[in-house]
């Protein structure tokens, strides 16, 4: 399975002055409310509750530690949680988690996600939950030389940040960037990729720059999905809580989210079920192993 976390992406009105993706057609990222698709190769959209019957406005630290341990973490701090895990969500994370799951049963798993240097010189207090899920289950991080000899992929798959840096490294379009995370996964049967600039352009960025944003994030989605044998293999993409689908502020929203799927995932969940939350998402992938082991 190749699983691709987007941060920050909800599913919006269908109106072009607000939302991005209602200015152009994309050809992945159709979902609107009250319209869902069609989406290619027979790929399936399942709206997901991100506010889990919790007060307020869903947040990164409890809806990732949902969607990667199975459990609501929002309900379990008894509210929702921004920015990094704590103590009580890292022990979490520690003892269940997507990562931990699938090692443990005999799959190997690794997180696509290319670290700049100063990850590894500078020790933080602080990780995002998918760097803590990798982290506590022992999955190597990759790093900037992986990039270079194609094994890893920045956050922003384009290089363009990087570069920006000062980094050396190549500009990459969504073709050379999708090849690299579908050359990745076919090392594994499990990859994890994670894209945030999808938060960050909903929290400081203007509309004009949220369409060029998600026109390339959609052309990256669209070129994996050429590359992957769905006989074989399956898509799952995902998000944590709105935010990009409503350009009229820079807080989260309460939208569903979408869960997107294609290959063999799809036969295990109803196109149109009312009732998926993020902590569904972890059984997903479990009941997806579990069936390919029989």
């Amino acid at each position: 399975m190749l699983f691709i976390f987007v941060d920050g992406l909800g599913i919006g009105q269908e109106d072009p002055e607000w939302n991005p993706l209602a200015v152009f057609e994309p050809r992945i990222l159709k979902f609107f409310q009250g319209r869902l698709g069609p989406f290619p190769k027979q790929g399936v959209c399942v709206p997901t509750d991100a506010q889990m019957g919790v007060p307020g406005l869903p947040q990164s630290a409890t809806g990732q530690t949902s969607i990667f341990t199975g459990i609501n973490a929002a309900e379990l701090l008894g509210c929702h949680l921004r920015g990094f895990p704590n103590t009580r969500l890292k022990n979490l994370i520690q003892s269940r988690s997507v990562f931990r799951l699938l090692k443990e049963r005999g799959h190997s798993v690794t997180f696509a996600n290319a670290y700049t240097p100063g990850f590894f010189s500078r020790p933080r207090r602080r990780h995002s939950v998918t760097t803590t899920m990798s982290l506590e289950a022992q999955v190597p991080l990759r790093s900037v030389t992986d990039l270079l000899n194609g094994r890893s992929l920045f956050m922003d798959f384009t290089n363009a940040i990087l570069k920006e840096r000062g980094f050396q490294v190549p500009i990459w379009g969504p073709q050379e960037a999708a090849q690299v995370l579908v050359d990745i996964k076919k090392e594994v049967d499990f990859c994890l990729y994670e894209y945030f600039l999808t938060d960050w352009t909903g929290h400081r960025g203007t509309l004009e720059g949220a369409v060029t944003l998600l026109r390339r994030l959609d052309d990256f989605l669209w070129e994996v999905l050429q590359r992957m044998d769905l006989e074989k293999d399956s898509i799952l993409v995902c998000s944590d809580h709105g935010n990009i689908e409503t350009m009229l502020h820079s807080d989260h929203t309460l939208n569903p989210v979408p869960t997107l799927l294609w290959g063999r995932v799809t036969s295990l969940v109803e196109p149109c079920c009312q009732h998926f939350a993020l902590t569904n998402i972890f059984e997903l992938v479990e009941r997806y192993f579990d069936a390919r082991e029989y």
